[in-house]
């Protein structure tokens, strides 16, 4: 593998938007292997409270794990 030093800047952001990617998809996949039955919107905000945290998640989603009515 190249080194992180060597790659030009378009190299740097294709890394770490596929690391981003992977990051995201194993998160989901823990979460729905915790709660295979979760909808969609549960799944999101479970993403949202592991990536930054309870306020946040509940602010945006409201405090069942739902967006706002």
């Amino acid at each position: 593998t190249q080194q992180w030093s060597s790659m030009s800047p378009a190299e740097r952001a294709e890394l770490a938007s596929s690391m981003s990617v992977a990051l995201f998809d194993a998160a989901r996949a823990g979460i729905l292997a915790d709660e295979p039955d979760a909808d969609e919107g549960r799944v999101r905000y479970l993403l949202t409270q592991r990536m930054y945290g309870t306020e946040l998640a509940e602010a945006a989603f409201g405090p069942d794990g739902r967006w706002p009515q």
